[in-house]
């Protein structure tokens, strides 16, 4: 039976107790999140060394007896990714591990950084050059893992006794790159560890600045998911678009946002963080963004007049029609056959159920998904 290999990245954050500090003191303490702790890696790996790496010594055959037979390995580092420091979990299981063993393998993890080995963990005073560190694997908001399967480096084979030639090994690896054709991009082998109808793309040409010829992607389920046509519209990172959704029109996702059912996303629109489209839904240069959930009927649009289109993020619902430069905010709610415009360029801000009309420029939408201003 084949065994497989996956790392599982998730957020770290810490506090910085500087040298200069006299005396603990909250007030002192500086929070870090994982883009300002790539200093600290060699630090932070040395602790874990100290504390212990492995943590499939503590699965239970009495209490999780699938996961004992089917978990191999499961041993803890921290790595750079994109210039932000992850906690990572590299796990070798069994072919075999089933979906619902997934999810039961991820909850152990979560368990071991919350309450067990990472409760540990974060009680460490980690000394680094300019004070003392607490370092937390547990993040009680937002938190996840983004899982990226490893694969076998390709062999080049032998031919007779001797290897082949320089020449020969860049002619292989030439023969083996995509061709050039009229396709965007390619549908890869590489399935999502839960949802195993779903797979990785890969650009098969320059979508954009930010996505280079073979560049990997979201997953998605068929072609029908994001447009081949001579445009920048792309699905990032874990984003998913599934089902009859469709992406395009320089349209994107990214993070961990989902399109689904018959979704619609389209002229330029972002939709990211947690957001979730999907029934009938449409998004039209729109931006959704961190738990948002567009549904049922609803339309996010440009406005014909102004250009300007909606904004919508924290835990608001949409299942009307909004228009214009409003932006919802907090647990705003959109009932259905409501019809929200703003004709105006002013900000119609609305959080919750409180609203307000702002005398300030529109919001922009970000460049670049891969780099948000911070």
């Amino acid at each position: 039976m084949e065994n497989l290999t996956f790392k599982l990245y998730s957020p770290l954050t810490a506090e910085l107790l500087p040298d200069e500090s006299e005396f603990w003191r909250e007030d002192d303490l500086i929070e870090l999140r994982g883009y300002e702790m790539a200093d600290y890696l060699e630090a932070i790996t040395e602790q874990i060394e100290r504390e212990g790496d492995r943590l499939e010594q503590y699965l239970d055959s009495e209490n999780a007896p699938y996961l004992a037979t089917h978990v191999k390995s499961i041993r803890l580092s921290v790595e750079e990714r994109d210039g932000e420091l992850c906690g990572c979990a590299t796990v070798i299981v069994d072919e075999d591990l089933t979906e619902h063993g997934w999810n039961d393998l991820q909850e152990y993890l979560s368990g071991q950084y919350s309450d067990g080995w990472g409760e540990g963990f974060e009680q460490r005073d980690i000394r680094v050059e300019d004070g003392i560190l607490n370092v937390h694997f547990w993040q009680p908001e937002h938190f996840a893992f983004t899982v990226e399967q490893l694969t076998a480096e390709p062999q080049v084979e032998m031919v007779g006794q001797e290897a082949l030639s320089k020449s020969d090994v860049d002619q292989t690896r030439n023969s083996a790159e995509p061709s050039q054709s009229t396709k965007k991009y390619e549908i890869t082998d590489i399935a999502h560890p839960v949802y195993p109808e779903l797979h990785r793309i890969r650009a098969l040409r320059q979508v954009s600045t930010d996505v280079p010829c073979g560049a990997l992607g979201g997953y998605v389920q068929s072609e029908s998911n994001l447009s081949q046509e001579d445009d920048d519209a792309w699905i990032y990172g874990e984003a998913i678009c599934r089902d009859d959704a469709l992406v395009c029109e320089g349209a994107f996702l990214t993070d961990h946002a989902q399109a689904s059912d018959s979704a619609l996303i389209e002229k330029d629109a972002e939709v990211g963080g947690w957001a979730r489209v999907r029934d009938n839904a449409v998004v039209s240069g729109a931006i959704a963004q961190e738990n948002a959930l567009i549904c049922g009927d609803a339309v996010l649009r440009k406005s014909q007049r102004t250009e300007y289109a909606p904004v919508v993020e924290g835990n608001a619902t949409v299942m009307g029609t909004v228009s214009g430069v409003v932006h919802l905010m907090g647990e705003a709610f959109i009932l259905p056959g409501c019809v929200l415009e703003n004709p105006t360029t002013d900000v119609l801000g609305i959080h919750g159920t409180h609203a307000h009309l702002y005398r300030t420029e529109a919001p922009n939408r970000p460049k670049s998904p891969e780099h948000p201003e911070r």
